[in-house]
């Protein structure tokens, strides 16, 4: 039988909360995955004699071009077919491929591993955004998504501490090793004690090509969604650009260990970051029962607040006040997933859902997380003639600045999605102002 969206108790196992709480785990032992390179890079770039610019190509386009790419095939089997067996499988590839980079002897063997790394984490987001817009109603569906969002802060701090502390112990192929291990147990429990729950729409019989061009359209077509994707992807450019960076920016410029540096920042971004980002959630789903604004306000407030302190963080070398201005940007920094992941959802109709959170996440992981951390590196060694070992520093303020169009994308989308949920009918249980 089905799992109804509606359970007496939602904390019993296969009950929504309970799903709700495995699929963060997902999100969780995804980042873990991804995000443990990061602090892992200085010692991956000593072994192999590699220039930033090689960092950043292994660190992002590596992995984000096939992430973002199959995500759209795999979203388009979500809207057709069992949600919770598409996770199960993607979770096992990706942990068995995070097990290899533990194994390789060379630059390329590393990188083709973190492309397999990218295959398999490619369905996870889109599939369990689908299965939480089926369980959850549009109220309270900015929780749920914001503490989807939650496990990658959670997953980011779990990676820089396994990452720096393991390295430290073992070097860094044993990190890989370590970090590969949950996956596995997680895609078990979920193939186990997981159904597939109800959905709102029946799937379309269309083929997935068609359906993918049809999605593409359907997002490029509804303006809010335009100005919340690129909102996303510009700040998201700037944040994995920093935040894959940063562990090597404290180990360079304040002289911390990988253990020290990844302990720091998986404090602040991982347990500050995942309170952020679930308290951004309820917050913002508690302001838009009154006004669905919010959802574009909320994102752009967390990040201009953010932007002039993660620039006075990055010049200083006092390296107790770079840790006390990092402390407020880490508890903003998901908290623009809810509201943008939440409200996207319900700008499009339920038999699109999986198809438009993967068509987000293309474009979101192809420029933010493809382009991010590798447009650091590449400024980083071209700053070098002119600033020497400072180039990483200002290359680092320098991707800063583009979430400023982030910032302004957010405004614009919050001016125009009040009309546009309210011709997509989404409005009737939600009281706005005139």
């Amino acid at each position: 039988m089905a799992l109804s969206p509606k359970v007496p108790n939602p904390w019993r196992v296969g009950g929504r909360h309970y799903v709700l709480v495995l699929l963060t785990l997902t999100a969780a032992f995804n980042f873990v995955d991804r995000q443990i390179l990061g602090v892992l890079l200085e010692p991956i770039g000593q072994e192999f004699d590699l220039p930033d610019s090689m960092l950043g190509l292994l660190s992002g386009i590596a992995f984000a071009a096939f992430y973002a790419i199959l995500g759209i095939p795999i979203a388009a089997l979500a809207d057709r077919h069992n949600r919770r067996n598409i996770i199960v499988v993607c979770i096992s590839i990706f942990s068995a491929m995070t097990a290899v980079c533990g194994a390789v002897v060379s630059f390329v063997q590393l990188f083709l591993a973190r492309v397999g790394v990218g295959i398999g984490e490619a369905g996870t987001m889109p599939a369990s955004q689908s299965i939480l817009s089926d369980l959850y109603p549009v109220e309270e569906r900015p929780s749920a998504m914001g503490l989807l969002a939650a496990g990658g802060n959670i997953g980011l701090m779990l990676g820089l501490l396994i990452g720096g502390w393991v390295n430290e112990w073992y070097g860094w192929r044993t990190a890989f090793l370590v970090a590969a291990v949950p996956g596995g147990l997680l895609a078990l429990a979920i193939a186990l004690t997981v159904r597939e729950p109800v959905r709102k729409a029946p799937p379309k019989e269309s083929s997935w090509v068609s359906e993918t061009w049809q999605s593409i359209s359907l997002v490029g077509r509804i303006m809010s969604v335009r100005r919340f994707v690129i909102g996303g992807t510009l700040y998201g450019l700037s944040a994995y650009g920093i935040h894959t960076w940063m562990p090597v920016y404290y180990i360079r410029y304040h002289d911390m260990s990988t253990g020290e540096a990844g302990t720091a920042i998986s404090i602040i971004v991982g347990v500050l970051g995942g309170l952020g980002a679930v308290g951004g959630g309820v917050v913002c789903a508690w302001l838009s029962r009154r006004d669905l604004r919010w959802n574009g306000w909320v994102p752009a407030a967390a990040i201009s607040i953010s932007l002039p302190l993660l620039i006075a963080m990055l010049i200083t070398n006092n390296t107790w006040l770079a840790l006390a201005l990092f402390v407020i940007p880490g508890i903003l920094s998901s908290v623009y997933a809810g509201p943008t992941w939440s409200i996207i959802q319900e700008l499009v109709p339920p038999e699109r859902r999986a198809m438009a959170a993967s068509v987000y996440m293309l474009i979101y992981n192809l420029i933010g997380l493809g382009l991010g951390p590798l447009a650091v590196g590449v400024l980083s060694d071209l700053y070098i003639p002119w600033l020497g070992d400072e180039s990483l520093r200002w290359a680092m303020c320098s991707v800063l600045l583009v979430s400023l169009g982030g910032i302004a994308a957010y405004l614009l989308a919050a001016r125009s999605v009040r009309d546009d949920l309210r011709a997509t009918g989404s409005l009737a249980s939600t009281t706005v102002p005139p």
